[in-house]
């Protein structure tokens, strides 16, 4: 049996892959939103619902591969749990559109990475009753690099994408914290979560129609950053961490941002500033250091 923590080669590919994904979200709804006529409201219906249609697929198949049927994940009889999740995640995914209006695609993901990670540390204080002094020092750490990006100055990201993505963050960041309570399987839990969050994207979308803006190039970016770098995203990750200690995980999630930005400099052509450099470097060493604080104190409880 693969024990948790091992470096299979096969994992770690898997990983590599799901992260390389993860940064075409930023890639693609920036792409969509500065060069096609596609409006935030467009892309983010588009992208969840392609994106359930995919993960509703994959369940289906992986429920008659393992002779689960449940795993077809039916709507019915779903807990608050599964609404307030579905919820944070069109909160995520609407706030994520509207921002990347304003900001690159490398700047947007260093935001949105560091109020997700932020998130889940304050969820993680407050479930075990505190943090070790290394955990608070990472955190520390990692909010100057944050004060540091968004401070007013040259080069400065836009303020209302600053806020946009940040509250995209946290949306994230709950929900992840949701999805790791819930007793279901990952793969089944995105599904539900991804189908009954198009109970929000209906009347989102429809409201917004006096205003959409719709392109083919456009709405094709909606659908691979829906189908492809969420739905499969999500499936691959979620498949692979459980192989990997937590430090390692985090840790392999620091390489978003990075490969954002180096993927916004490459088809893109924006720019990679020094304050960008400078405040990358120290959210990702601080939000490192809290994971090695995290693995620390549970070594030690164990």
């Amino acid at each position: 049996m693969q024990q948790k923590g091992s470096f299979s080669l096969k994992y770690i590919l898997m990983a590599v892959l799901a992260m390389t994904l993860f940064a075409a979200n930023s890639v693609l709804c920036r792409l969509a939103l500065a060069g096609t006529d596609i409006d935030p409201a467009s892309f983010t219906s588009i992208r969840l619902a392609s994106g359930a249609f995919v993960l509703f697929v994959l369940a289906s198949v992986m429920g008659k591969k393992n002779d689960v049927p449940e795993e077809s994940c039916k709507l019915a009889n779903h807990s608050m749990e599964h609404w307030l999740a579905a919820a944070m995640l069109f909160l995520y995914a609407s706030t994520f559109s509207f921002a990347y209006l304003y900001l690159d695609a490398g700047m947007g993901a260093l935001i949105l990475f560091a109020f997700v990670q932020l998130t889940m540390f304050a969820y993680a204080h407050y479930r075990e009753g505190g943090a070790s002094g290394l955990e608070y020092i990472g955190a520390l750490t990692a909010i100057c690099g944050l004060g540091y990006l968004v401070s007013p100055g040259v080069n400065a990201p836009h303020m209302w994408g600053s806020i946009l993505m940040s509250i995209s963050g946290v949306a994230w960041g709950v929900y992840s914290v949701l999805g790791k309570e819930m007793k279901v399987p990952q793969l089944k839990a995105n599904c539900i979560n991804f189908r009954l969050s198009l109970f929000f994207v209906v009347p989102f979308f429809l409201l917004n129609i006096p205003m959409n803006t719709l392109s083919k190039d456009g709405v094709w970016l909606a659908v691979a950053s829906g189908a492809i770098a969420s739905a499969i995203g999500y499936a691959i990750w979620y498949g692979v961490v459980k192989h990997f200690k937590a430090t390692q995980a985090g840790v392999m999630q620091l390489t978003v941002p990075i490969l954002a930005s180096l993927a916004g400099f490459a088809f893109m052509s924006e720019e990679i500033t020094m304050r960008m450099m400078i405040s990358a470097v120290v959210i990702l060493l601080g939000i490192t250091v809290t994971f090695v604080g995290r693995e620390q104190k549970q070594s030690s409880v164990a």
